[in-house]
């Protein structure tokens, strides 16, 4: 009877012993199953956020080519026309007393005029979008020689390999190295600017290539993140990191104050 019993206690005990083990591996299983179900629901969530977030990107970037376009057509079409006919009018000023004011007015307004057609060019190049960067980025070097004394070098092979290139990609990196030479001029304080435009070397990765530096005051690159100042230097660079983060490029910044500024930008071959 007394081993009855004894039987009875430890049949009891080891079915106490699995119920505990089936107990705590369901606890574990379902903790898990509900671990990855939350996982998937926060993956297809960020991976709808980004999905938004590069969609409204490229909205962001077509609405900015769009309103550039208008504007670039305002100043063709309106102010460009008004300064020619102001010009012809001046051109038919004779005062005696004054036999120079014809020809100073004429002069200015010939200088306005030659300004507003650079910013309708810059605003939308009528041949930005070709897939040929090099000639873009040369006509945009032409462009900064004109209009500025800094000692300017553009160095790149006689042949580039740039069929990998969209047009989407083209106009992006045109709209970078722009905005890279416009903050040059503006707030660098530069006596030379490089340019360097090539294929991948030896051991890299293949892409386009493009290096722009100066030897201007500089600036702290961790300020980017903060507070930007009035004359929108920084907000400059920001538009710069959207475009190649939209284009999937590479965009590397390295400054620091009275030591000149050199960005990188890797467009990689898909």
């Amino acid at each position: 009877m007394q081993n009855a019993q004894q039987e009875i206690q430890k049949l009891q005990e080891i079915i106490h012993q699995y119920t505990t083990f089936f107990i705590i591996f369901d606890i574990i299983f379902f903790i898990t199953i509900i671990l990855i179900i939350l996982f998937a629901i926060q993956y297809l969530k960020s991976k709808k956020r980004l999905k938004n977030s590069s969609r409204y990107l490229r909205f962001t970037i077509k609405g900015q080519e769009e309103e550039r376009a208008r504007i670039a057509r305002e100043l063709h079409d309106t102010i460009a026309q008004d300064l020619r006919y102001c010009r012809s009018l001046s051109e038919k000023i004779h005062d005696k007393k004054d036999p120079e004011l014809g020809p100073s007015i004429s002069s200015l307004l010939e200088k306005t005029l030659s300004q507003v057609r650079s910013m309708s060019y810059n605003l939308a190049p009528p041949d930005v979008i070709r897939n040929d960067i090099t000639a873009n980025v040369m006509n945009l070097s032409q462009n900064f020689k004109e209009h500025s004394d800094i000692e300017f070098r553009l160095t790149m092979p006689e042949k580039i390999d740039t069929s990998f290139l969209s047009e989407e990609d083209n106009l992006n990196i045109y709209r970078i190295v722009q905005e890279a030479l416009t903050n040059i001029l503006k707030h660098a304080q530069a006596s030379e600017v490089t340019i360097l435009l090539r294929n991948a070397n030896e051991g890299e990765l293949e892409g386009i290539y493009i290096f722009i530096s100066d030897d201007g005051i500089g600036f702290e690159v961790s300020e980017l993140g903060e507070a930007r100042g009035t004359d929108g230097s920084h907000l400059g660079l920001v538009g710069m990191r959207e475009r190649a983060d939209f284009i999937g490029a590479k965009l590397e910044i390295d400054s620091h104050p009275d030591e000149g500024t050199q960005i990188t930008l890797i467009k990689q071959k898909v």
